[in-house]
């Protein structure tokens, strides 16, 4: 059985998930010498590295989508429309299972990122384990005997957004569906449109 989580636990693991949940204001602030929003494609190509990052490291469709913040749907979309992705995603999942870590069914340090994450975006713990494809019985065995973990669920409850209260939805309005698959808004600059080879500046204005 663990030992109470001391003071120290509980600052490190608050410092960890106050760095998971400050990407957008890391890139936010990076850019702003560069002119303030980010651009369209600039953006997606910075979620999908994420998606691919997260995949080499060994995790599903869903925890990556979850890793890279963006909704599932959305990763869907671009696995079918662009081949050229879809290319790197499958390469990055050969990486991982040729070279990644192979723990003989423990619970890899990539699949807490993605509890951590969950958990911290108001998920209860068994759907934030099932996102990162981690068992009940191993979140449990985990809890029972990390104080660093249970450390780490403890901070992530705490930045998660509250519940407003509202007053019951009528039985025939439509469910919210997962987090992860949340419409969830960011502002981006609009990228012009590519001017087709063989047309000069003058006609593409």
């Amino acid at each position: 059985m663990y030992e109470p989580e001391g003071p120290e636990s509980g600052r490190r693991a608050a410092h960890v998930v106050a760095w998971l949940s400050a990407r957008e204001e890391v890139e936010d602030a990076l850019r702003e010498p560069l002119g303030g929003l980010p651009s369209q494609r600039g953006e997606t190509a910075s979620r999908m590295a994420g998606v691919l990052e997260a995949t080499a490291l060994g995790l599903g469709p869903d925890a990556a989508a979850l890793w890279a913040g963006v909704p599932g749907r959305v990763l869907h979309g671009w696995l079918e429309k662009d081949p050229v992705f879809a290319a790197a995603v499958k390469a990055a999942g050969e990486l991982a299972a040729a070279h990644g870590p192979r723990p003989r069914g423990r619970v890899t340090a990539a699949q807490l990122r993605v509890v951590v994450i969950a958990i911290s975006r108001g998920e209860t713990w068994p759907v934030a384990a099932r996102l990162a494809g981690v068992s009940t019985h191993q979140y449990r065995t985990l809890w029972a005997a990390s104080p660093a973990m249970v450390a780490l669920v403890n901070a992530a409850r705490s930045v998660r957004p509250r519940k407003v209260k509202h007053p019951a939805a009528p039985a025939h309005r439509r469910p919210w569906p997962a987090s992860t698959d949340r419409k969830s808004y960011r502002l981006v600059r609009r990228d012009d449109p590519p001017v087709p080879p063989g047309t000069s500046t003058s006609d593409a204005g």
